[in-house]
């Protein structure tokens, strides 16, 4: 059976890229070319004086600013850990010589199995059972359950037993439907451990 888990360890991962590259480049000329405009913009401001102007001008160039500063964090961090490669060397404390490993989180379905039936299944069962009285295997019979699972003779057995089994039906057997011993959903619930 196919799972989350299966499918993500075939799947191959791409190798780290190495050196400098020409990405890194047009962010360096990006950067000087923010840092000019920036000092620029500063002396602009002393020279002319007029509040107006330099309030126009600080407006106008902060987003370039920004952008610079953003830049310099980005080029930085990949320029270390490319050091940390070269030197071996951990250079900013994370643990790790180099670029860090990337972490892939896969979801794995994670179903909780209460004496063979699934949980969610039983919840459903429970809750319908203690709300509207109704358990027999004819109302039940082929009805899909939450966990994709048709419910059949002997998985109807299973949910019954688990109700029987904790109190919440009592008198259950062969040619007896037995009757139920609570009444409120959330005790259902509560005794099942759900």
């Amino acid at each position: 059976m196919r799972t989350y888990k299966s499918e993500a360890a075939a799947t191959p991962q791409a190798p780290p890229a190495q050196g400098v590259g020409f990405g890194d480049l047009v962010t360096a000329t990006v950067i000087a070319s923010g840092a000019l405009v920036v000092t620029s913009a500063g002396v602009a401001l002393l020279v002319w004086r007029s509040v107006w102007t330099e309030l126009s001008l600080a407006l106008g160039l902060l987003p370039i600013a920004l952008l610079a500063v953003g830049m310099l964090v980005y080029l930085k961090r990949h320029l270390l850990w490319r050091l940390e490669s070269l030197t071996g060397q951990d250079l900013d404390g994370d643990g790790m010589a180099g670029q860090p490993e990337r972490v892939r989180l896969v979801p794995v379905n994670r179903r909780v199995m209460v004496n063979g039936v699934d949980s969610e299944d039983l919840a459903l069962f429970a809750r319908a059972a203690v709300g509207t009285s109704e358990y027999s295997q004819a109302a039940w019979r082929g009805r899909r359950m939450p966990s994709g699972r048709r419910c059949d003779n002997g998985y109807h057995a299973l949910l019954v037993g688990c109700l029987v089994k904790v109190g919440i039906v009592e008198d259950y057997g062969r040619g007896t439907a037995g009757h139920l011993a609570v009444s409120d959903v959330d005790d259902a619930l509560r005794l099942l451990g759900i």
